[in-house]
């Protein structure tokens, strides 16, 4: 579905006192809708699930990486390849579930990094490379010293490759089959919102993976993103990891999940020298548990 059709935003200054609780009932209505609305598309998706999984699985490709970079916050500086900083963080990373609601959206961790510098440090604060804080830019504070910085390389066995603008057109030939009920036509017309529509080709699927304001979803109605349904979908399927296009650079960055190297020769380990307080310096079949929540 896509999120950017669904326009239900109210500055609450706006408002005089007394419409306060006719706002509050309304914004019940919505979430409610919108709630809905996601389960009807994760029931549908579920009954197509073993032919998404083979769609994204048919599409991996190998993938070996050399000098690549992962930013830490200092408190994960002992221990930077460790996954839990992306399932602490709410609500997630792009292509993970983090803190949402586990009940209903079980977590899964991703280790992130990314080709350079840069990339990696505005992809871990969310931040583009023009925006900062403390007076200091994105690019500023990318050669800042608040955080740790390592230098990655490894070699995957199979990855889903989204800088590849076709490696979803076999997931896309499924999910088109998914069509909405005419019950949520009216429903949104009754709440007089727009509808939040099936995406309708390969290349609005792309765009809402891909968009800016990815968080929308997870922070204002309590659901995950469409990137983040793909990399449910993907680590579910056995995928290691998924290679994107930064959307604040262009330059290259990978989810990683390390629970799929079980039966894999894949690796990722930290090159050059780093301080003797740094533990587990190597990802693979025999080590990945140590790297999980």
């Amino acid at each position: 579905m896509n999120p950017n059709d669904h326009n239900i935003f109210i500055i609450l200054d706006s408002l005089p006192p007394r419409a306060i609780k006719t706002w509050i009932k309304r914004h019940d209505d919505l979430l409610d809708y919108t709630a809905e609305h996601y389960a009807y598309f994760s029931q549908r998706r579920s009954q197509l699930i073993d032919e998404l999984k083979q769609a994204l699985s048919a599409n991996t490709v190998p993938f070996e990486f050399k000098n690549w970079k992962r930013i830490v916050s200092q408190e994960f500086s002992n221990t930077p390849l460790h996954t839990v900083g992306s399932i602490k963080s709410y609500p997630g990373g792009r292509f993970n579930i983090g803190e949402i609601d586990s009940k209903r959206f079980p977590k899964f961790p991703a280790l992130y990094m990314a080709e350079d510098t840069k990339t990696a440090y505005v992809e871990m604060m969310g931040i583009s490379p023009d925006m900062g804080s403390d007076g200091l830019t994105g690019n500023e504070l990318a050669v800042a010293v608040n955080f740790s910085h390592f230098i990655i390389s490894g070699n995957l066995t199979s990855i889903l490759d989204l800088t590849n603008p076709k490696s979803l057109q076999q997931f896309y030939s499924q999910i088109k089959q998914i069509k909405l009920p005419i019950y949520f036509k009216n429903r949104a017309a009754k709440l007089k919102i727009s509808q939040m529509q099936p995406v309708e080709s390969l290349e609005k699927l792309r765009k809402t993976i891909f968009a800016e304001d990815w968080r929308l979803m997870p922070m204002q109605f309590d659901s995950p993103a469409n990137s983040q349904i793909i990399g449910q979908i993907a680590h579910s399927a056995g995928i290691e990891g998924i290679l994107y296009p930064s959307v604040k650079t262009n330059k290259r960055a990978i989810a990683i999940y390390p629970e799929n190297f079980i039966n894999s020769e894949a690796f990722v380990e930290i090159k050059g020298n780093v301080a003797d307080t740094v533990r587990d310096k190597k990802i693979d079949k025999n080590t990945y548990k140590k790297y999980l929540p």
